[in-house]
């Protein structure tokens, strides 16, 4: 008999044979074990010890070549947990990470705030959707307020994979459209909330190869100091929003202060800033 846990060790050596340090590589392959049997953690903690499936081993093995090549587990399984829902990712799109949560618990209290005494449901527009992420979980989180949610992405491959995640996620309200920053959307919008891409391209060279390798270059980097994007968008949502709107950005490290010039610069009339859990600024409020 062979057990699951001694396939899964075998697996673990392999990453760490390819540098990979023991605990990321017993955590990815973990994952990836699980994923394949279809196991929850407690599964595996009663049933690791339990002779593997015929086909364990070779899905398992496929699965770690790919990674030792430093392929994101995302992409591997095809999917990465974003505000409590599985989210379907490809390499069109980025992959969701935890500080874009801070995001929407952002502008989730924005909307809330708005809620009284508002003429009508808000219109939020998600620029740059990616896997639509942001999008679908405002538009399931606000689904009794009658929030009007679009989203907007230059990437065709993209879209496709937000429209699958609304669908499949019951979001099938969601207003997607092709095309640069706001697009076609239809103004004025009440609220434009938007990760863009931030990355100074200066820093791609010390960054993991799972992120250079494998992530979408255009969701990731902007420019060289990382706030072409940025730049761009600003002065594109200041004539977009409605009176007493907002645009409220996911923003990189250090880049706050030059951001709130920018804005204010462009007529916005009052910056807020966010902190993550570390204390670095990573959300930022500009009203009108």
């Amino acid at each position: 008999m062979t057990a699951v846990a001694s396939i899964a060790d075998a697996a673990v050596a392999r990453l760490c044979a390819a540098g990979c340090s023991r605990d990321d590589a017993r955590r990815d392959v973990g994952v990836l074990a699980r994923s394949i049997l279809q196991w929850s953690l407690a599964d595996w903690l009663a049933r690791s010890s339990t002779e593997a499936p015929a086909d364990f081993a070779t899905i398992l093995d496929a699965l770690v070549v790919r990674r030792a090549r430093h392929e994101p587990v995302a992409y591997l399984l095809g999917e990465k947990e974003f505000y409590g829902r599985p989210y379907r990712v490809t390499r069109h799109t980025l992959i969701p990470r935890s500080e874009t949560e801070g995001l929407v618990d952002v502008t989730l209290a924005w909307l809330r705030e708005r809620v009284e005494g508002a003429p009508r449901p808000a219109h939020v527009v998600d620029v740059g959707t990616g896997s639509g992420c942001i999008a679908i979980t405002l538009a399931l989180e606000t689904a009794t307020s009658g929030a009007m949610i679009s989203a907007t992405d230059i990437s065709a491959d993209a879209l496709d994979t937000a429209r699958e995640n609304a669908l499949r996620l019951g979001a099938d309200t969601v207003h997607f459209y092709l095309g640069h920053l706001l697009a076609d959307v239809v103004l004025p919008v009440d609220v434009i909330v938007s990760n863009p891409p931030y990355v100074p391209s200066l820093d791609r060279p010390s960054m993991q190869p799972d992120v250079t390798e494998y992530e979408p270059p255009t969701a990731l980097f902007g420019g060289d100091d990382g706030l072409d994007v940025i730049r761009q968008l600003i002065p594109e949502a200041r004539r977009s929003l409605a009176a007493g709107g907002a645009l409220i950005m996911e923003v990189g490290i250090s880049q706050a202060d030059a951001i709130a010039g920018l804005l204010e610069a462009a007529g916005f009339a009052g910056v807020e800033r966010h902190a993550d859990l570390q204390g670095i600024a990573r959300v930022i409020v500009a009203h009108l």
